[in-house]
């Protein structure tokens, strides 16, 4: 069996990149990065850009594609995006047309070796998405930048063994935190950002369901700490009774990938 990973690169409101590796076939999920911290961490994992067979772009927030303008400039690459995302990409980022493979919120294709299922997620985007990729491995979803979870994107994340969930903001620190009226609306609205108990409730139900692996992302770095988020959804894992990994992705990288066989099982790190 070929090596299969997911090691983040960048996650929270400063940018947003992480890697998935499955039977051959390497694909990023959004460009939240430079260019040149991309490189650098795919470097410590004895990989350069030209090895990645796509970027998946969930929308386009800053923080997700802050490195894409320089990125289609160097590499041949294809980026994903759906319609409405691909159109405010090209509008900010001209040259980026010649590199993005546009497709129907909701439709699925392939990349590389992989099946890719997209779904739509509530947030203030054009047309933000998450997805879910399989191949003969194993199954990831990664679902981010969500204001609540929708009945349809339980449904799709559910059955797979890896799942990448948001866990933004604790409710209270959010409430009593430094951001104004305006903005904690937006955070914590129906097209703003998963919370922790949100986060938890799915988390449970997802490891009843077959999750084996789940990694806690895109944490504010105002209105949530790692610790508060792995506690959370850590005592209604126990509750339920799940036998499940929990992982919390750092605002930087990875010390290592979180290496997952075929159950979705962490063999180490």
């Amino acid at each position: 069996m070929k090596e299969r990973y997911y090691y983040s690169i960048a996650s929270g409101s400063g940018g947003n990149c992480s890697l998935y590796v499955s039977g051959g076939t390497a694909v990023l999920f959004d460009l939240g990065v430079s260019v040149r911290r991309l490189r650098q961490a795919l470097g410590t994992l004895g990989m350069d850009v030209p090895d990645l067979a796509g970027v998946l772009i969930t929308h386009e927030h800053i923080d997700h594609v802050k490195g894409l303008a320089t990125f289609v400039k160097k590499y041949d690459v294809p980026v994903y995006a759906t319609g409405p995302t691909a159109r405010e990409l090209v509008r900010k980022t001209p040259p980026a047309s010649d590199k993005l493979r546009p497709f129907f919120g909701g439709e699925a294709f392939p990349v590389g070796g992989l099946s890719v299922q997209s779904f739509l997620t509530p947030h203030d985007a054009a047309e933000s998405v998450g997805y879910v990729l399989r191949g003969t491995e194993g199954a990831l979803g990664f679902a981010t930048d969500l204001g609540f979870m929708p009945s349809q994107v339980k449904k799709q994340l559910t059955g797979c063994d890896t799942v990448v969930l948001e866990s933004n903001h604790d409710p209270v620190m959010l409430q009593n935190g430094p951001y104004p009226w305006p903005l904690k609306q937006r955070v914590g609205g129906a097209q703003g950002h998963l919370s922790n108990p949100d986060c938890a409730a799915c988390a449970a139900e997802l490891a009843q369901a077959g999750t084996r692996t789940l990694i806690l992302a895109h944490l504010s770095e105002h209105n949530n700490t790692p610790v508060t988020a792995f506690r959370e959804t850590r005592r209604a894992l126990d509750q339920c009774g799940a036998a499940c990994e929990l992982y919390v992705a750092p605002k930087d990288a990875m010390e290592a990938p979180v290496l997952l066989d075929a159950e979705g099982r962490v063999c180490c790190l």
